[in-house]
Protein backbone atom coordinates (compact mmCIF):
# COMPACT_ATOMS: atom_id res chain seq x y z
CA UNK A 1 0.00 0.00 0.00
CA UNK A 2 2.85 2.15 1.03
CA UNK A 3 4.61 1.87 -2.28
CA UNK A 4 1.30 3.24 -4.39
CA UNK A 5 0.94 5.68 -2.42
CA UNK A 6 4.58 7.02 -2.89
CA UNK A 7 4.19 6.37 -6.85
CA UNK A 8 1.37 8.23 -6.79
CA UNK A 9 3.32 11.40 -4.74
CA UNK A 10 6.06 10.54 -7.38
CA UNK A 11 4.10 11.09 -10.45
CA UNK A 12 2.28 13.71 -9.06
CA UNK A 13 5.53 15.64 -8.35
CA UNK A 14 7.09 15.02 -12.25
CA UNK A 15 10.03 13.24 -10.72
CA UNK A 16 10.28 10.67 -13.55
CA UNK A 17 14.08 9.51 -14.55
CA UNK A 18 14.33 12.30 -16.59
CA UNK A 19 14.02 14.59 -14.37
CA UNK A 20 16.06 12.93 -11.43
CA UNK A 21 18.52 12.62 -14.24
CA UNK A 22 18.12 16.30 -14.93
CA UNK A 23 18.25 17.53 -11.18
CA UNK A 24 21.64 15.37 -10.20
CA UNK A 25 23.06 17.27 -13.31
CA UNK A 26 22.20 20.52 -12.22
CA UNK A 27 24.66 19.78 -9.36
CA UNK A 28 27.04 18.51 -11.15
CA UNK A 29 27.01 15.41 -9.67
CA UNK A 30 27.88 12.48 -11.85
CA UNK A 31 28.89 8.51 -12.08
CA UNK A 32 32.13 9.27 -10.40
CA UNK A 33 30.85 11.05 -7.58
CA UNK A 34 28.73 7.92 -7.04
CA UNK A 35 31.73 5.56 -7.18
CA UNK A 36 33.78 8.08 -4.70
CA UNK A 37 30.34 7.98 -2.07
CA UNK A 38 30.32 3.86 -2.20
CA UNK A 39 33.96 2.98 -1.60
CA UNK A 40 33.30 5.37 2.07
CA UNK A 41 30.54 2.55 2.91
CA UNK A 42 32.54 0.33 4.76
CA UNK A 43 33.70 2.99 7.56
CA UNK A 44 30.13 4.34 7.01
CA UNK A 45 28.59 1.42 8.34
CA UNK A 46 30.80 0.68 11.24
CA UNK A 47 30.09 4.19 12.82
CA UNK A 48 26.66 4.65 11.94
CA UNK A 49 25.63 4.04 15.32
CA UNK A 50 27.91 5.85 16.93
CA UNK A 51 26.85 8.98 14.33
CA UNK A 52 22.93 8.66 14.55
CA UNK A 53 23.27 8.71 18.90
CA UNK A 54 25.85 11.97 18.45
CA UNK A 55 23.07 13.38 16.01
CA UNK A 56 19.85 12.64 18.30
CA UNK A 57 21.65 13.62 21.64
CA UNK A 58 21.53 16.99 19.76
CA UNK A 59 18.21 17.32 18.77
CA UNK A 60 17.16 15.97 21.93
CA UNK A 61 19.01 19.20 23.46
CA UNK A 62 16.66 21.04 21.48
CA UNK A 63 13.26 22.11 23.11
CA UNK A 64 11.54 22.22 19.82
CA UNK A 65 12.96 19.46 18.20
CA UNK A 66 12.37 17.72 21.73
CA UNK A 67 8.68 18.41 21.61
CA UNK A 68 8.35 17.04 18.35
CA UNK A 69 10.40 13.61 19.23
CA UNK A 70 7.84 13.29 21.86
CA UNK A 71 8.45 9.92 23.73
CA UNK A 72 11.05 6.84 23.97
CA UNK A 73 9.18 4.89 21.03
CA UNK A 74 9.24 7.70 18.51
CA UNK A 75 12.81 8.08 19.25
CA UNK A 76 13.65 4.49 18.80
CA UNK A 77 11.65 4.50 15.24
CA UNK A 78 13.89 8.11 14.09
CA UNK A 79 16.82 5.59 15.21
CA UNK A 80 15.93 3.02 12.99
CA UNK A 81 14.80 5.37 9.99
CA UNK A 82 18.02 7.08 10.09
CA UNK A 83 20.41 3.94 9.98
CA UNK A 84 18.37 3.22 6.90
CA UNK A 85 18.93 6.42 5.38
CA UNK A 86 22.22 6.62 6.36
CA UNK A 87 22.48 3.06 4.02
CA UNK A 88 21.18 4.05 1.16
CA UNK A 89 22.91 7.86 1.30
CA UNK A 90 26.18 6.11 0.99
CA UNK A 91 24.56 3.28 -1.51
CA UNK A 92 25.56 5.50 -4.93
CA UNK A 93 21.95 4.39 -5.87
CA UNK A 94 19.79 7.40 -6.61
CA UNK A 95 17.04 6.20 -8.31
CA UNK A 96 12.95 6.59 -7.92
CA UNK A 97 12.45 4.52 -4.77
CA UNK A 98 15.25 6.38 -2.99
CA UNK A 99 13.36 9.80 -4.21
CA UNK A 100 10.43 8.35 -2.89
CA UNK A 101 11.84 7.90 0.44
CA UNK A 102 12.93 12.01 0.64
CA UNK A 103 9.64 12.80 -0.40
CA UNK A 104 7.94 11.05 1.77
CA UNK A 105 9.88 12.18 4.30
CA UNK A 106 9.17 16.50 3.07
CA UNK A 107 5.25 15.43 3.38
CA UNK A 108 5.83 14.19 7.37
CA UNK A 109 7.93 16.96 8.00
CA UNK A 110 5.22 19.01 7.14
CA UNK A 111 2.38 17.36 8.78
CA UNK A 112 4.31 17.59 11.74
CA UNK A 113 5.02 21.27 11.20
CA UNK A 114 9.03 20.86 11.62
CA UNK A 115 9.79 24.23 9.80
CA UNK A 116 12.68 24.16 7.15
CA UNK A 117 14.83 26.62 9.38
CA UNK A 118 14.61 23.67 11.70
CA UNK A 119 15.25 20.78 9.29
CA UNK A 120 17.50 22.79 7.67
CA UNK A 121 19.80 22.94 11.42
CA UNK A 122 19.60 19.70 11.54
CA UNK A 123 20.45 18.50 8.63
CA UNK A 124 23.49 20.29 9.19
CA UNK A 125 23.98 18.66 11.91
CA UNK A 126 23.89 15.48 10.10
CA UNK A 127 26.45 16.48 7.21
CA UNK A 128 28.95 17.73 9.88
CA UNK A 129 28.86 14.48 12.28
CA UNK A 130 29.78 12.51 8.41
CA UNK A 131 32.14 14.86 7.56
CA UNK A 132 33.87 14.36 10.62
CA UNK A 133 34.14 10.50 10.69
CA UNK A 134 35.08 10.63 7.05
CA UNK A 135 38.09 12.82 7.89
CA UNK A 136 38.50 10.16 10.80
CA UNK A 137 39.21 7.37 8.61
CA UNK A 138 40.58 8.35 5.57
CA UNK A 139 44.11 10.43 4.03
CA UNK A 140 43.38 13.69 3.69
CA UNK A 141 43.11 13.73 0.04
CA UNK A 142 40.56 10.88 -0.37
CA UNK A 143 37.93 12.66 2.26
CA UNK A 144 38.07 15.93 0.73
CA UNK A 145 36.52 14.32 -2.06
CA UNK A 146 34.19 12.21 -0.73
CA UNK A 147 32.93 14.71 1.32
CA UNK A 148 32.93 16.74 -2.49
CA UNK A 149 30.38 14.36 -3.57
CA UNK A 150 28.80 13.76 -0.38
CA UNK A 151 27.68 17.60 -0.52
CA UNK A 152 26.01 17.06 -3.75
CA UNK A 153 23.88 14.31 -3.15
CA UNK A 154 23.21 15.32 0.54
CA UNK A 155 21.74 19.16 -1.66
CA UNK A 156 19.62 16.61 -4.07
CA UNK A 157 17.96 15.29 -0.83
CA UNK A 158 17.62 18.38 0.77
CA UNK A 159 15.65 19.81 -2.39
CA UNK A 160 13.24 16.51 -3.07
CA UNK A 161 12.39 17.84 1.31
CA UNK A 162 11.55 21.02 0.57
CA UNK A 163 9.91 20.14 -2.60
CA UNK A 164 7.73 17.84 -1.23
CA UNK A 165 7.03 19.81 1.84
CA UNK A 166 5.89 22.97 -0.29
CA UNK A 167 3.80 20.54 -2.28
CA UNK A 168 1.75 19.27 0.61
CA UNK A 169 1.44 22.93 1.32
CA UNK A 170 0.03 23.67 -2.21
CA UNK A 171 -2.48 20.88 -1.70
CA UNK A 172 -3.33 22.03 1.39
CA UNK A 173 -4.02 25.63 -0.66
CA UNK A 174 -5.97 23.86 -3.06
CA UNK A 175 -8.40 22.37 -0.83
CA UNK A 176 -9.17 25.25 0.65
CA UNK A 177 -9.53 27.33 -2.51
CA UNK A 178 -12.07 24.63 -2.95
CA UNK A 179 -13.53 25.11 -0.13
CA UNK A 180 -14.23 29.05 -0.90
CA UNK A 181 -15.10 28.26 -4.77
CA UNK A 182 -17.88 25.86 -3.18
CA UNK A 183 -19.11 28.84 -1.06
CA UNK A 184 -18.98 31.48 -3.55
CA UNK A 185 -20.51 29.30 -6.28
CA UNK A 186 -23.54 28.94 -3.53
CA UNK A 187 -23.72 32.53 -3.34
CA UNK A 188 -23.59 33.48 -6.67
CA UNK A 189 -19.91 34.92 -6.88
CA UNK A 190 -17.58 34.13 -9.65
CA UNK A 191 -14.19 33.29 -8.57
CA UNK A 192 -11.07 32.10 -11.05
CA UNK A 193 -10.84 28.36 -10.68
CA UNK A 194 -6.91 27.69 -9.07
CA UNK A 195 -6.27 24.47 -11.42
CA UNK A 196 -7.07 26.50 -14.45
CA UNK A 197 -4.81 28.83 -13.31
CA UNK A 198 -2.08 26.12 -12.69
CA UNK A 199 -2.94 25.04 -16.14
CA UNK A 200 -1.89 28.22 -17.63
CA UNK A 201 0.75 28.40 -15.77
CA UNK A 202 2.22 24.58 -16.77
CA UNK A 203 5.57 24.55 -18.26
CA UNK A 204 4.05 21.66 -20.94
CA UNK A 205 3.35 22.05 -24.30
CA UNK A 206 -0.18 20.04 -24.54
CA UNK A 207 0.44 18.59 -27.95
CA UNK A 208 4.01 17.06 -27.84
CA UNK A 209 4.64 16.77 -24.35
CA UNK A 210 7.87 18.31 -24.49
CA UNK A 211 8.49 21.91 -22.58
CA UNK A 212 7.05 24.72 -23.82
CA UNK A 213 8.74 27.86 -25.08
CA UNK A 214 8.65 29.87 -21.58
CA UNK A 215 10.15 26.83 -19.75
CA UNK A 216 13.19 26.56 -22.51
CA UNK A 217 14.38 30.06 -21.73
CA UNK A 218 14.52 29.00 -18.16
CA UNK A 219 16.54 25.77 -18.86
CA UNK A 220 18.63 27.94 -20.82
CA UNK A 221 19.50 30.12 -18.05
CA UNK A 222 19.58 27.23 -15.78
CA UNK A 223 22.00 25.41 -18.16
CA UNK A 224 24.34 28.46 -18.85
CA UNK A 225 24.69 28.79 -15.06
CA UNK A 226 25.85 25.26 -14.44
CA UNK A 227 28.08 25.00 -17.43
CA UNK A 228 29.80 28.50 -16.45
CA UNK A 229 30.21 26.96 -12.68
CA UNK A 230 31.74 24.38 -13.56
CA UNK A 231 33.51 25.06 -16.43
CA UNK A 232 30.87 22.87 -18.85
CA UNK A 233 29.84 23.07 -22.59
CA UNK A 234 26.20 22.06 -23.64
CA UNK A 235 24.77 22.57 -27.59
CA UNK A 236 21.07 24.51 -28.48
CA UNK A 237 19.90 22.69 -31.25
CA UNK A 238 16.96 25.32 -33.13
CA UNK A 239 15.07 23.10 -35.65
CA UNK A 240 12.01 23.34 -38.05
CA UNK A 241 9.93 21.10 -40.17
CA UNK A 242 10.17 21.15 -43.95
CA UNK A 243 7.11 20.38 -45.57
CA UNK A 244 4.84 20.38 -42.62
CA UNK A 245 2.91 22.93 -44.64
CA UNK A 246 2.07 20.60 -46.85
CA UNK A 247 0.72 17.90 -44.87
CA UNK A 248 -1.60 20.23 -43.37
CA UNK A 249 -2.71 21.54 -46.80
CA UNK A 250 -3.29 18.12 -48.58
CA UNK A 251 -4.04 16.06 -45.28
CA UNK A 252 -5.52 18.44 -42.76
CA UNK A 253 -4.89 19.61 -39.38
CA UNK A 254 -5.32 16.40 -37.52
CA UNK A 255 -2.65 14.84 -39.45
CA UNK A 256 -0.44 18.08 -39.25
CA UNK A 257 -0.70 17.31 -35.26
CA UNK A 258 0.10 14.07 -35.57
CA UNK A 259 3.13 14.55 -37.19
CA UNK A 260 3.93 17.10 -34.66
CA UNK A 261 3.32 14.40 -31.83
CA UNK A 262 5.84 11.67 -33.70
CA UNK A 263 8.28 15.12 -33.47
CA UNK A 264 8.19 14.89 -29.22
CA UNK A 265 8.10 10.74 -29.53
CA UNK A 266 11.17 10.69 -31.33
CA UNK A 267 12.96 13.81 -29.61
CA UNK A 268 12.37 12.23 -25.81
CA UNK A 269 13.08 8.65 -27.05
CA UNK A 270 16.45 9.74 -28.91
CA UNK A 271 17.40 11.87 -26.41
CA UNK A 272 19.17 11.28 -22.84
CA UNK A 273 17.71 11.56 -19.09
CA UNK A 274 19.46 14.69 -19.02
CA UNK A 275 18.58 16.40 -22.13
CA UNK A 276 15.62 18.92 -22.81
CA UNK A 277 13.11 18.90 -25.79
CA UNK A 278 10.74 21.72 -26.21
CA UNK A 279 8.38 23.01 -28.85
CA UNK A 280 9.13 26.46 -29.45
CA UNK A 281 6.33 27.22 -31.32
CA UNK A 282 4.58 26.00 -34.31
CA UNK A 283 6.64 24.08 -36.18
CA UNK A 284 9.96 25.08 -34.31
CA UNK A 285 11.70 23.12 -32.05
CA UNK A 286 14.50 22.77 -29.61
CA UNK A 287 16.90 20.76 -27.81
CA UNK A 288 19.29 21.82 -24.89
CA UNK A 289 22.31 18.62 -24.92
CA UNK A 290 24.48 19.13 -22.17
CA UNK A 291 28.01 18.18 -21.12
CA UNK A 292 28.02 17.98 -25.40
CA UNK A 293 30.34 18.83 -28.16
CA UNK A 294 29.55 19.32 -31.50
CA UNK A 295 30.76 15.66 -32.79
CA UNK A 296 28.58 14.54 -30.11
CA UNK A 297 25.79 16.68 -30.87
CA UNK A 298 25.75 15.49 -34.65
CA UNK A 299 25.37 11.80 -33.65
CA UNK A 300 22.29 12.45 -31.18
CA UNK A 301 20.63 14.51 -34.43
CA UNK A 302 21.50 11.47 -36.90
CA UNK A 303 19.83 8.92 -33.95
CA UNK A 304 17.03 11.32 -33.99
CA UNK A 305 16.06 11.72 -37.55
CA UNK A 306 16.56 8.01 -38.30
CA UNK A 307 13.86 7.30 -35.73
CA UNK A 308 11.52 10.10 -36.92
CA UNK A 309 12.13 8.44 -40.55
CA UNK A 310 11.42 5.36 -39.51
CA UNK A 311 8.29 6.33 -37.90
CA UNK A 312 6.66 9.15 -39.42
CA UNK A 313 5.15 7.71 -42.79
CA UNK A 314 4.92 11.22 -44.02
CA UNK A 315 7.86 13.26 -46.49
CA UNK A 316 8.93 15.55 -43.63
CA UNK A 317 12.30 16.70 -42.75
CA UNK A 318 14.21 18.87 -40.31
CA UNK A 319 16.36 21.74 -41.09
CA UNK A 320 18.82 22.33 -37.60
CA UNK A 321 21.02 25.22 -36.62
CA UNK A 322 23.00 23.90 -33.52
CA UNK A 323 25.60 26.02 -31.51
CA UNK A 324 27.83 25.21 -28.62
CA UNK A 325 27.64 27.16 -25.71
CA UNK A 326 30.76 27.19 -23.37
CA UNK A 327 33.03 26.60 -21.91
CA UNK A 328 34.12 29.39 -21.80
CA UNK A 329 31.95 32.23 -23.49
CA UNK A 330 28.24 32.33 -23.02
CA UNK A 331 25.22 34.38 -24.12
CA UNK A 332 22.05 35.42 -23.26
CA UNK A 333 19.18 32.72 -24.18
CA UNK A 334 17.99 35.40 -26.43
CA UNK A 335 21.11 35.54 -28.54
CA UNK A 336 21.50 32.16 -28.78
CA UNK A 337 18.32 31.18 -30.12
CA UNK A 338 18.93 33.85 -32.55
CA UNK A 339 22.09 32.44 -33.33
CA UNK A 340 20.72 29.29 -33.58
CA UNK A 341 17.82 30.31 -35.70
CA UNK A 342 19.91 32.35 -38.46
CA UNK A 343 21.72 28.79 -38.64
CA UNK A 344 19.07 26.95 -39.37
CA UNK A 345 17.27 29.35 -42.04
CA UNK A 346 20.77 28.44 -43.36
CA UNK A 347 20.36 24.88 -43.60
CA UNK A 348 16.51 25.24 -44.87
CA UNK A 349 18.24 26.66 -47.99
CA UNK A 350 19.83 23.54 -48.86
CA UNK A 351 16.76 21.36 -47.67
CA UNK A 352 14.53 23.12 -50.33
CA UNK A 353 16.62 21.79 -53.20
CA UNK A 354 16.98 17.79 -51.89
CA UNK A 355 14.06 17.73 -49.34
CA UNK A 356 16.58 16.02 -46.71
CA UNK A 357 17.61 16.53 -43.09
CA UNK A 358 20.69 19.32 -42.70
CA UNK A 359 21.90 21.14 -39.89
CA UNK A 360 24.21 23.99 -40.17
CA UNK A 361 26.94 24.51 -37.14
CA UNK A 362 28.29 27.52 -35.72
CA UNK A 363 31.33 28.13 -37.47
CA UNK A 364 30.86 24.97 -39.61
CA UNK A 365 28.73 25.59 -43.04
CA UNK A 366 28.43 22.22 -45.07
CA UNK A 367 25.23 20.53 -44.17
CA UNK A 368 25.83 16.57 -42.97
CA UNK A 369 22.98 14.53 -44.15
CA UNK A 370 21.47 11.80 -42.41
CA UNK A 371 21.44 9.20 -44.96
Amino acid sequence: MNKIVSSKLIDQMGFSEREIARRLHLLNFTSEDSDVIKKAISFIEDSTPKIIEAYYEYQLNDPEMAAIIGDVDTLMRLKGYMARYIKSLFSGVYDEDYVNTRLRVGKVHKRLDVRPKIYIKSFSKLQSLLETEIEDSCFVEDAEVIKRSLHKILLFDAELVFDAYVETYLTEMQSATMEVEKYASGVGIKIDNMFNRLYERSQKDNLTGLHNRRSLYDFLKRESKVAKRHSLSFVLVYMDLNGFKAINDLHGHQVGDTVLTQVGKSMLSCMRAVDIAARYGGDEFCLILPRTSLEEAELALKRLTTDFDEKCGYPVTFSMGVVQVGPTEFEEPEELIKIADLLMYEAKQQAHVDGEHHWYFEGKKDSPKNK
